[in-house]
């Protein structure tokens, strides 16, 4: 019985996977209100190559506003936002599977050699 919670156990954490990509946005401000909305969470590169991540309070016409960050538009090079694949999540979860069930029976196999 302990070895079965055990292949449970693993199936359902492989099931909890996600497969995420960062996405790209134009640093414009009609583009950052059309792809971001307050609350969210907001990577945004600099010119000068530094990367700033926090929680989106406002864009304005001139910045994107964080709770302790305003960078203006001028300094930003590029936006991003994290993405869930749902394909790749999907066929990770079923290879992920595959692995925990053929493991567990070639487990409850070599046990029962014992």
């Amino acid at each position: 019985m302990f070895y079965l919670r055990i292949i449970l156990t693993l199936f359902i954490l492989s099931m909890l996977n996600a497969c995420t990509s960062m996405q790209t946005i134009e640093a414009t401000p009609e583009v950052a209100r059309l792809n971001f909305k307050p609350g969210e969470i907001i990577t945004v590169h600099t010119q000068d190559k530094t990367v700033y991540e926090f929680k989106l309070i406002r864009i304005t016409e001139e910045a994107i506003e964080g709770k302790r960050q305003t960078l203006p538009f001028y300094e930003i090079s590029k936006l991003e936002k994290k993405e869930v694949n749902l394909s790749k999540t999907v066929v990770a979860g079923i290879g992920g599977t595959y692995l925990v069930i053929t493991g567990g029976v070639a487990l409850l196999f070599l046990l029962s050699l014992l």
